[in-house]
């Protein structure tokens, strides 16, 4: 409670301070009574957001905003009044969906038109595609009689995680070493020190194991994955004080109880450490941010982040409120790999819109490189009808782990 109050009268310090010629924002609602009640609390975000964004000085262009809620879908629509006319358009699955789309409509209105058009970057080398047919033929990969959730190689051995078990790969079996207590499900599963960790949804919070062999050696009640040495855990909490609950991470510390510097508003899950720029002193932190960027980081200083922005994977924790719009999706790995990244692309098409719904018509697995003009984004993989649920090397390949309907495919590719 003390937390939201202290927003609201921050955001409501920068409203009254802001200048005359600071952008007007007119905000339209029309659907349910609680659904319009919430018109104030939007146009004062959007307003304190247009000017932490940088609206010139001078500028006194209306921005007017129309939201209409038709069913469970919200109709967003925007339009700013300057030369010629920008407008921005979104279908809305939920009103937990709206700050990501207010977000965007401000990096794509305000930003975008504040910012001077950028040198087209030189044309990326032509590089060759590997491409898994769909459905693949036998020979391309290892068939999986299972949906599979994530992907490690531990010491030379492959290791891959359904819901409920682990199993480590012999040639090409998938051979059981490790379940569930109760109720948990397998999201992610990490390396650590010769041991594995199995992050896993557990009565409706976040539990992760610790699994040498087929033995449990320790848990926690707590999302916990290692940022180079060190384990760092957080927990996934949700703001009830907000229209239908935001999720977001609490501070993650190590696990000595330090404390650890991650931005607030960045994805704890898929985060990583490495030494990417090497001109830059320390270890930089690798995370997607709210808009499912690749960002990276130095503390809490961005230094880049990709222009692409992805989509996340079907799994997802769902918070305890009244309605089912609290979700948490987890994003896509994110590999360092010499001086850039790998991750996943999944392709939504028009489904993209709609948060609750996922459903992918393709993917791509993406080589990004901060130090080359532009994203250096270049297509190592392309998969089509199905989605990557995730990535790992061993000894300068890449292994990818693609779902299909019922069953998965394990395919390896030389980088």
């Amino acid at each position: 409670m003390k937390r939201s109050f202290i927003c609201l009268f921050f955001l409501s310090f920068l409203i009254a301070s802001s200048p005359s010629h600071a952008i007007e924002v007119v905000v339209e609602m029309t659907g349910a009574e609680n659904f319009v009640q919430l018109k104030d609390g939007i146009q004062k975000t959007i307003t304190a957001r247009c000017l932490a964004a940088g609206t010139p000085p001078g500028d006194g262009n209306a921005l007017t905003v129309s939201l209409m809620q038709l069913g469970e879908i919200i109709s967003f629509d925007a339009v700013l009044d300057s030369q010629p006319p920008r407008a921005f358009h979104r279908d809305v699955g939920s009103r937990g969906e709206l700050s990501g789309v207010i977000d965007q409509m401000i990096e794509e209105l305000i930003i975008g038109r504040a910012q001077p058009a950028a040198a087209p970057p030189p044309a990326p080398e032509e590089k060759p595609l590997v491409e898994v047919a769909a459905p693949p033929p036998i020979e391309s990969g290892i068939e999986l009689p299972f949906i599979a959730t994530s992907l490690v190689v531990l010491d030379g051995t492959v290791f891959v995680s359904d819901g409920k078990t682990l199993y480590r790969m012999e040639g090409d079996r998938a051979v059981p070493c490790w379940n569930t207590p109760g109720s948990a499900k397998i999201y992610r599963i990490f390396t650590y020190q010769g041991s594995l960790l199995a992050v896993t949804n557990r009565r409706e919070s976040f539990h992760t194991y610790q699994i040498k062999g087929s033995e449990t050696v320790q848990s926690w009640e707590r999302c916990v994955i290692p940022l180079g040495d060190t384990l760092v855990m957080s927990r996934l909490m949700t703001d009830l004080m907000l229209p239908d609950g935001v999720n977001y991470w609490e501070n993650p510390v190590a696990g000595t109880g330090e404390a650890f510097e991650f931005p607030q508003g960045f994805d704890f899950v898929s985060a990583q450490a490495a030494d990417i720029i090497p001109s830059q002193s320390g270890i930089e932190t690798i995370a997607f941010d709210k808009l499912g960027r690749v960002t990276l980081l130095s503390g809490k200083n961005p230094l880049w982040a990709s222009e692409t922005k992805l989509a996340t994977l079907p799994l997802y924790f769902e918070s305890k409120v009244d309605e089912p719009d609290a979700r948490y999706y987890l994003m896509p790995r994110i590999l360092p790999y010499g001086s850039g990244v790998i991750t996943i692309a999944n392709e939504q098409g028009p489904w993209k819109f709609l948060r609750n719904v996922k459903y992918y018509n393709s993917s791509r697995v993406l080589m990004l490189n901060p130090g080359k003009s532009g994203d250096g984004e270049r297509d190592l993989v392309t998969i089509r009808n199905h989605y990557c649920a995730d990535i790992a090397l061993d000894e300068g390949d890449l292994i990818v782990l693609v779902v299909k309907k019922s069953t998965s495919l394990l395919q390896r590719i030389d980088l």
